[in-house]
């Protein structure tokens, strides 16, 4: 069985070594790199390709929601996971708007934690309780929509991710070995389904709901 990779981003040296010993104990997963900020984080993730980015959203003075956004677009099919002192509901939300794909509070034990990674790791979201308490909203609007994109087919599914990864019409046709005519009519299917006005909106939802940090190959055609 493949081990799940986590790249762990604290600023404290203690906490963080802590942590990447508790996290090195699970049979399926492990802590692939460590660093105190998200320069370094950024870099040992283009370097290590870990599956799931861990890290505090206080850490130094990084600027988490571009950095979600631009390693999202780095490291295809990365996944994201942030640590959050209480009453940090407006960053948090911003990071959701980024594409995190879970987020756990530091009042919250361990188990939550690994619980967390084991479903963002595999796909999935997750915010622990006292997260989806202050956020509701934010949250409700995520989940919604993965529950929206799995009504979706799987050929669907990737003119979606195409379509976030800013293909054209042309394009997306080009690559699927399709007619432009019958890209066309996928997208109309999918923003009915999707209840979204255009293509734009699908492209947000798809970074939203982690769709769009797939790696390629997930997708397997009807």
């Amino acid at each position: 069985m493949d081990k799940t990779r986590v790249l762990l981003t604290i600023q404290h040296r203690l906490v963080r070594e802590a942590l990447g010993k508790a996290i090195g104990q699970e049979d399926d997963m492990y802590v692939v790199a460590a660093a105190d900020d998200g320069l370094e984080a950024f870099r040992l993730a283009r370097e290590q390709r870990p599956d799931v980015v861990l890290f505090d959203i206080d850490s130094g003075k990084t600027d988490w929601a571009h950095f979600v956004r631009e390693l999202a677009v780095s490291c295809r099919g990365i996944r994201f996971m942030a640590l959050s002192a209480n009453g940090h509901t407006e960053k948090i939300s911003d990071l959701c708007e980024a594409g995190i794909h879970g987020c756990v509070s530091l009042s919250s034990s361990f188990s939550d934690l690994i619980k967390g990674l084991r479903n963002v790791s595999g796909g999935g979201l997750y915010f622990d309780d006292r997260i989806s308490a202050e956020l509701p909203e934010v949250l409700s609007k995520i989940n919604e929509g993965a529950l929206l994109i799995r009504l979706l087919t799987a050929r669907e599914k990737e003119v979606v991710y195409l379509v976030s990864q800013g293909f054209s019409n042309q394009q997306i046709a080009k690559e699927m070995v399709l007619s432009e005519k019958t890209v066309k009519n996928h997208i109309s299917h999918i923003l009915r389904k999707l209840e979204l006005k255009d293509r734009t909106q699908v492209a947000i939802l798809a970074w939203k709901t982690g769709l769009a940090g797939n790696d390629s190959k997930t997708f397997r055609r009807d």
